[in-house]
């Protein structure tokens, strides 16, 4: 691969319309190597700028994602299947490109796809054997979607056998996914593979889906965001189901602007346009006690957790503390029911809990337990699978509720982990959590890129992409060679 993106760096942008006062086929190998050390971390806005004036081609972007994954994913283990096409599927968007047809949300832009998705042509081997599974010969609703908007699909992620297991994403095709920051840690399930993937930059980001919890748990421990949304929104057609009630499929991305565009591709929305970064003055939010205060709560967990609820009310949030009895009592009896009566009876409880305390959402922490490890720590310590505690606060309200419920960063473990925050509103309030979430991220960046997969082009790295784009447009970078005066 590097092979490849060396030959692509020679190669002239004679297929794409490039920005007037810079011509793109100028660019020497040093200054490319610039553009490719600012990509690591690019949000997919930026991205679509830096194609569009014709700073990067489809194809290099793809190529960049593609040596990524080349250097660091045998470490990892994010992927079932590499698409075999994906760099031609990129050179046919510079092609749509140079006629004055590159249109569209992730026109360009590289995804990965959980393996219980289907995409045509290919297997969706939701976590079995490839030797059982068979080639899909349609597109989900989701992943028609996502191609009319111009993306790019790099291959399948790796997940758990048949999306049941919210610790850990082990496939009996690929194996076990590895947590981005610490190798030594479960990465979580089920969407594991599409939650490592995004966050290591081997792709710009990733579908996944949900039964309990396996977009917001993997997303948490793996420094990303993930919201899962109203149920109903998502179609299901093309998706190997858990539960027709409680699945629902979702999006994992780096931040929360991509994920209302990435929301906004697959379903046609428009929760990007109407994105809201300032809610936060005079809003009430309330934590929610049942979730939050556990005897055995892993202490830096709770210190993170305490420490956003700071950020919020230094932000002008007015915190107050609210509780729902029982409520994994209430939350089991729903799961056991056949009745969407009783879904009903237990969003309307939640809503009453808002409409009480006069607050707009409630927040608790993601987990509540210390990261687990795989088995043998960085230290040779074996760690039992089974014993290690696990306080997972994803399953009891949005999945039987049918709530949205959105998972984002607010810290990092000493193990080396992430460490997520829940925000959850009533049905249909999700353009409320995504700007609640935009909000805060804005405000309190808690992303970290994982150390295990440097950037490759790191010893050129001059500015990040958006401050390229911006000088690539208007003509002052790379800097115009002047003509000597007489």
């Amino acid at each position: 691969m590097k092979r490849y993106l060396s030959l692509l760096l020679a190669a002239v942008f004679c297929l794409l319309l490039v920005c007037p006062m810079v011509q793109a086929e100028e660019l020497e190998t040093e200054e490319k190597n610039a553009i490719y050390a600012a990509l690591l971390d690019a949000d997919i806005a930026t991205l679509r700028k830096a194609i569009d004036c014709g700073l990067i081609t489809c194809e290099e972007l793809t190529a960049y994602y593609l040596e990524r994954i080349e250097a660091y994913n045998e470490t990892y283990n994010c992927f079932i299947t590499l698409f075999d096409d994906a760099l031609e599927q990129a050179r046919k968007k510079d092609q749509l490109l140079a006629q004055g047809k590159g249109e569209g949300l992730l026109f360009g832009i590289p995804i990965v796809v959980k393996d219980n998705i289907h995409v045509k042509g290919y297997l969706t081997t939701n976590g079995l054997y490839k030797s059982d599974s068979k080639k899909s010969k349609v597109n989900a609703d989701i992943v028609e979607n996502l191609l009319a908007q111009g993306a790019v699909i790099l291959g399948k992620a790796n997940m758990s056998m048949e999306a049941n297991s919210a610790k850990n994403s082990i496939s009996r095709s690929a194996g076990e996914v590895k947590n981005a920051y610490n190798k030594y840690l479960r990465s979580g399930g089920s969407s594991g593979g599409s939650a490592v993937a995004t966050s290591l930059n081997f792709a710009a980001a990733s579908l996944g889906t949900d039964t309990r919890s396996s977009l917001r748990i993997p997303a948490a421990l793996n420094g990303c965001v993930a919201l899962r949304p109203t149920k109903g929104l998502v179609p299901q057609d093309g998706i190997i189901l858990v539960s027709r009630r409680r699945d629902t499929a979702g999006t994992i991305t780096r931040t929360v602007l991509d994920q209302a565009i990435m929301l906004d591709a697959m379903l046609g929305t428009d929760f990007t346009q109407k994105l809201n970064g300032n809610v936060l003055e005079g809003m009430r939010i309330g934590i929610l006690t049942t979730l939050s205060e556990h005897k055995k709560a892993d202490p830096e967990v709770t210190a993170a957790f305490q420490q956003a609820v700071e950020n919020l009310k230094n932000a002008g949030v007015a915190i107050v503390e609210v509780s729902m009895p029982n409520l994994s009592k209430l939350s089991d009896a729903v799961d056991g029911s056949t009745s969407n009566t009783e879904i009903k009876a237990f969003a309307a409880k939640f809503e009453q809990l808002l409409e009480k305390n006069e607050i707009s959402a409630v927040i608790f922490p993601t987990y509540l337990h210390a990261p687990q490890y795989t088995g043998t720590d960085e230290n040779g310590k074996n760690w039992n699978k089974v014993d290690q505690l696990w306080l997972n606060n994803c399953k009891d309200l949005s999945p039987n509720a049918g709530i949205p419920e959105i998972s984002i960063p607010i810290g990092i473990h000493s193990r080396g982990a992430g460490i997520g925050m829940e925000i959850a509103a009533c049905r249909n309030a999700d353009q409320l959590l995504l700007d609640i979430a935009y909000s805060y991220t804005q405000r309190f960046d808690h992303r970290v890129i994982p150390e295990g997969a440097p950037d490759l082009f790191k010893e050129s790295y001059v500015s990040d992409l958006a401050a390229l784009v911006a000088e690539y447009e208007a003509g002052t970078w790379p800097v115009p060679e002047t003509v000597p005066t007489e």
